[in-house]
C-alpha cells in the first residue's frame, strides 16, 4: 500500500502528545516537574494542533472533516473525538500551568495522561481491518502507543534535566524514560512478530521483505539499530552516569544527559516513522488472492 504521509506524520505527532502528557501526569502525582510542565503542555499542544492541521490533507475534501461527527463508530470519528478532548484538556493545562492552581493542575494533568494513553490507542485501532491482515491485530495499536509513550518521555527528560529541577526531578524522569524505552520496544517488536505470523501470508506482507528483502535496510538500519537499539542504549546510560557520575565523580553534568536524551528522542523519532512506513508497505489487501 502507498505511503499515507497526512496519517504517517499525525500519528507520529499524536503520540507524542500522549507521551509528554503520561509524563506531566506522573510529574502531578509525585508533585514534580513544575518547572518544564508548561513548555510540555505547549509543545503538546502544538504536536496536536499541527498534526491535527495535516491528517485533514488525507482527505479528498478536506473541508468536509467535521462531517465525520455524524458518525462515531467509524475510526476516524473516534480519532477526531478524542483528539478534540485532548485539544481542550491541553489548552487547559497550558493555561493553568502558568498558574498557581496545583489541584486543578493535578486534576488536567492526570486527566491528560489517561487521554495520552487513548490517544495512540485509537489512532492505531483505525488501522484494525480484517482484509489487511498486517494490520489486524491489537499489537499495532499498541506498537503506537509505545513509540508515543518513548518519544514524549524522552523529550520531557530531557527538558527536565536541562531546564528543569535536575537534582529532585532527574532521577524520576530518566526512570519514566528509561521504562518508557522498554515499552516501545517490546510493543515493536510485538508487532514485528505479528508480520511474522499473520494469517493469509503472502509475498507483499512476509517477514522475509523486513529481514532481507527491500524492507530490509529500513528495519534493520531505522527500526533495529537507530529506532530501538540507540534510544534503550542512550537512556540505559544516562541512567547509569547519573548514578555514579561522571569518570566515577558521583557527579553528573545535567546537560550532558539532556543531550544523551534529545538524541534517544530524535531516535526514537526515525525508527517511530520507519515502523510506520513498513506497516504501509506490509499493509496489502486479501483481496489479491480473490480477483
Amino acid at each position: 500500500m502507498a505511503i499515507q504521509w497526512p496519517l504517517l506524520i499525525f500519528s507520529v505527532l499524536l503520540g507524542i502528545t500522549g507521551g509528554i502528557f503520561v509524563f506531566l501526569g506522573a510529574g502531578e502525582l509525585k508533585g514534580k516537574f513544575k518547572e518544564v510542565r508548561f513548555i510540555g503542555a505547549l509543545i503538546a499542544l502544538a504536536c496536536l494542533a499541527v498534526g491535527g492541521c495535516v491528517s485533514v490533507l488525507h482527505m479528498g475534501h478536506p473541508e468536509r472533516a467535521t462531517h465525520l461527527l455524524g458518525n462515531f463508530g467509524s475510526g476516524l470519528s473516534k480519532e477526531l473525538l478524542v483528539v478534540a478532548l485532548m485539544g481542550i484538556v491541553s489548552l487547559v493545562y497550558v493555561v493553568l500551568a502558568k498558574k498557581d492552581y496545583p489541584g486543578a493542575s493535578k486534576v488536567f494533568g492526570i486527566l491528560g495522561a489517561v487521554l495520552g494513553l487513548v490517544l495512540p490507542v485509537v489512532a492505531g485501532a483505525s488501522y484494525l481491518i480484517a482484509a489487511r491482515p498486517a494490520w489486524d491485530s491489537a499489537a499495532l495499536p499498541l506498537m503506537y502507543l509505545g513509540a508515543g509513550l518513548a518519544m514524549g518521555a524522552l523529550l520531557m527528560c530531557g527538558l527536565v534535566l536541562l531546564r528543569g529541577n535536575a537534582k529532585e526531578d532527574g532521577g524520576f524522569a530518566l526512570r519514566i524514560a528509561l521504562a518508557a524505552v522498554v515499552i516501545m520496544a517490546v510493543t515493536s517488536v510485538a508487532y514485528v512478530i505479528w508480520i511474522a505470523i499473520t494469517p493469509y501470508q503472502a509475498p507483499s506482507r512476509s517477514i522475509e521483505r523486513l529481514l532481507a528483502g527491500d524492507l530490509a535496510v529500513m528495519f534493520w538500519l531505522g527500526v533495529v539499530l537507530v529506532g530501538l537499539a540507540a534510544p534503550v542504549a542512550l537512556t540505559a546510560l544516562a541512567c547509569v552516569k547519573s548514578t555514579k557520575g561522571d569518570a566515577g565523580s558521583g557527579l553528573a553534568d545535567p546537560k550532558k544527559l539532556a543531550a544523551f536524551m534529545f538524541a534517544a528522542f530524535a531516535c526514537s523519532v526515525v525508527g517511530a516513522v520507519c515502523l510506520r512506513v513498513i506497516m504501509y508497505g506490509v499493509g496489502t489487501s486479501v483481496e489479491s488472492f480473490i480477483y
